[in-house]
């Protein structure tokens, strides 16, 4: 009975853990799920089959970490259709997850493990002293096992001695990969630079910006001929590891493993293989056709590696890839020459890297790409346009655009030449003035994000062709005045965020944009006056919430439209407040202090009339408008009010009302009849009175 007791203690130990090391596996800023495990009846029987080091049950195959982070890297927005519906699997799986402690009993732990598994996990979180080594091909009497994962530390090292061949997925974290002498490698003589013909403009015309760099296999700068039975001996003398023959391979997450060199022969053959992650392995170049063996990868990821130099042949025969993950490492540059063709890129990340400049013709490439992030802290992105040529040319179908961190004087026209479907801009840095046209062009932009640059002057013009916009970030600048018309084309505009700035007035006609609903103007230095008439605290006081998603389903619950749902709240401290009244609201000023009255509405011109007009001509022409009026009202006689009609309508009928009729007729005949006498008559008349 102790020695159960025990046992179950330890059990739950081991679940306690895995708990811990399946939400340290997920990436930052990623939610948090419970893993459901639910016991099965059919799996009572095997229990008694589990080593007392392991858990053993049936659980979802999607609730595994490795699924779950799949699902996480593939996760995108809803304009673009990833298929993943192939790696996602409702059946359950029997799962074991074990807890290594000493060499001498792994062999064992692996032998008493049940052969018809289909998930395992090892964990080793062992001392200095307590050296671990687990060799491929121990696990090759588990042949029905779908997913690997082997989670260690320095001291833990996984021997790769045969291929397995039957493994689909693959997650290895904290350990050391190495190869045994008895690897089977390709013994392959065609290199794979022998069909490829891909070369960069610079190339062909000889004037390259960087040296060709050239297929070599050793390190050394001097070259040596050598035999291929020589290389393969100088492979096996390294050690490198090398997943060929892993053949049903289709994710393969290799991260913290000490992997700093790669060569083209590590993922030779792995024709299924559609997932790479080799993240935080001190990787510094990569390596010509690093994975021209794995053809159809479509998600990759060396974030936080090394990498301080991007030539197109490291990343070349990739032309299923969506997803490129280069983020955290030390890219200076971008030119022609450090990408290959990627005719399905979707993303590309490539933030916090110090890159200062971009060069023409870098993007030439990759013409599906539909978001691409940059920007570093450390070093600043340089925002220009060489001749005719723009930094971002050919990225025509590009809808989202992150540059953080950006440098320029002045943010010209031309800049962004070519990005005629983007739909979200987001610009960070320092922008001293915005010119007339600078987006020109871009009449697909939606959003568009130009908080914390610096900005301290702002053309009347700078927002011309911009027609469908409708998110305005311009907080946390310099701006000291909003010039007048800035906003005339923006008639879809609904929120604008002026919070953060040197503003002391606005625009009489802010406030005429017909679908505004929030605009953000708090932290200002306000100087109220009556002016402020037209301000309407309902948009003032609003905040923009997370568009929520709406789809139209059918009876089966499949989604057949989809759209997302903005929404906005009151929230009474965003109210915009006065400088020369000691911090009190601007609507408190004007009501209480100024005794401004009732808010001035004013009423919308028609825009078509005015459209592309100079805003000098604009108030001419209102002005004309007005006059033309006034003079063309007619008088009209004042009508008595609801009130008096009232009172006149109780009283008609009333004898009183008669009695009045009659002394008024009276009166009336009266002054008749003086009125017809002779002068002399109404001379004595007087004179008696």
């Amino acid at each position: 009975m102790r020695m159960i007791t025990i046992m179950t203690l330890m059990k739950l130990m081991i679940v306690m853990l895995i708990q811990c090391q399946l939400h340290a596996a997920l990436p930052h800023g990623e939610v948090e799920f419970e893993v459901d495990v639910e016991a099965d009846p059919i799996a009572e029987q095997d229990r008694s089959n589990c080593p007392s080091s392991c858990s053993c049950q049936y659980a979802a195959f999607n609730e595994l970490p490795i699924a779950r982070w799949v699902n996480h890297m593939t996760s995108a927005d809803d304009d673009t259709n990833l298929d993943d519906a192939d790696f996602l699997m409702p059946s359950r799986i029997k799962l074991a997850t074990c807890l290594l402690q000493e060499e001498k009993e792994t062999q064992l732990l692996l032998n008493a493990l049940p052969i018809d598994l289909q998930a395992l996990i090892l964990l080793h979180t062992g001392s200095l002293n307590n050296q671990l080594t687990v060799n491929t091909s121990s696990l090759r009497v588990l042949n029905q096992l779908m997913t690997l994962e082997i989670r260690g530390t320095d001291t833990t090292t996984l021997i790769i001695d045969e291929p397995l061949e039957f493994l689909q997925h693959a997650n290895f974290e904290g350990l050391r990969l190495q190869a045994s002498d008895k690897l089977q490698r390709p013994k392959y003589s065609k290199l794979p630079s022998d069909d490829y013909e891909y070369k960069p403009p610079s190339d062909v015309a000889g004037n390259e910006v960087t040296p060709k760099y050239q297929l070599q296999f050793e390190a050394d700068a001097a070259v040596e001929i050598m035999s291929y039975e020589q290389h393969v001996e100088r492979l096996k003398q390294t050690r490198m590891p090398s997943f060929h023959g892993w053949s049903r391979m289709e994710v393969l997450r290799i991260h913290n493993c000490q992997l700093n060199q790669l060569h083209w022969q590590m993922f030779d053959g792995l024709t299924q293989l559609h997932y790479l992650s080799l993240e935080r392995n001190d990787i510094e170049e990569l390596q010509p056709f690093a994975f021209s063996g794995a053809p159809h990868l479509r998600s990759l990821s060396l974030a936080h590696n090394s990498v301080a130099r991007l030539y197109y042949l490291g990343l070349a025969g990739l032309l299923e890839l969506e997803t490129l993950n280069l983020a955290d490492n030390h890219l200076e540059r971008l030119s022609e020459s450090s990408f290959p063709p990627l005719p399905r890129l979707q993303k590309a990340d490539l933030r916090q890297n110090p890159i200062m400049y971009i060069l023409p013709a870098t993007f030439w490439v990759m013409n599906d790409t539909r978001e691409l992030q940059l920007g570093s802290e450390v070093a600043a992105l340089e925002l220009r346009s060489w001749n005719s040529y723009g930094q971002f040319d050919s990225l025509h179908k590009l809808q989202k655009l992150h540059l953080g961190n950006v440098t320029t004087a002045s943010l010209e026209q031309g800049v962004f030449k070519g990005l005629q479907s983007l739909e979200q801009l987001t610009l960070r840095g320092s922008i001293v003035s915005v010119q007339f046209d600078a987006f020109a062009g871009m009449e697909q932009l939606r959003e568009l994000d130009m908080s914390q640059c610096g900005i301290v002057e702002l053309s009347m013009d700078a927002f011309m062709g911009v027609k469908r916009l409708q998110l305005l970030n311009l907080s946390h600048n310099n701006l000291t005045h909003v010039p007048n018309g800035l906003l005339d084309d923006q008639q879809q505009l609904e929120m604008v965020q002026l919070q953060g700035n040197q503003l002391i007035t606005l625009p009489t006609r802010f406030f005429q944009q017909p679908r505004l609903r929030a605009a953000r103007l708090d932290q200002n230095p306000w100087q109220c006056s009556c002016d402020m008439s037209s301000w309407k605290p309902r948009l003032t006081n609003a905040i923009r919430l997370p568009s929520v998603k709406s789809c139209i389903r059918d009876i089966h619950g499949q989604d057949i439209s989809c759209r997302h749902v903005v929404s906005y709240e009151t929230d009474k401290s965003l109210v915009p407040r006065c400088a020369n009244y000691n911090g009190r609201s601007v609507y408190y000023v004007m009501r209480k202090q100024l005794h401004c009255g009732a808010m001035l509405i004013l009423t919308p011109s028609k825009a078509s009339s005015t459209r592309g007009l100079p805003h000098w001509r604009k108030l001419e022409m209102q002005k004309q408008q007005q006059h033309l009026n006034s003079s063309k009202k007619p008088k009209q006689k004042k009508k008595p009010s609801k009130k008096q009609h009232k009172v006149h309508f109780a009283q008609r009928n009333s004898l009183d009302l008669i009695l009045r009729q009659q002394q008024q007729q009276e009166q009336q005949q009266m002054q008749h009849n003086e009125a017809s006498l002779p002068a002399s008559e109404t001379q004595e008349m007087s004179n008696e009175i």
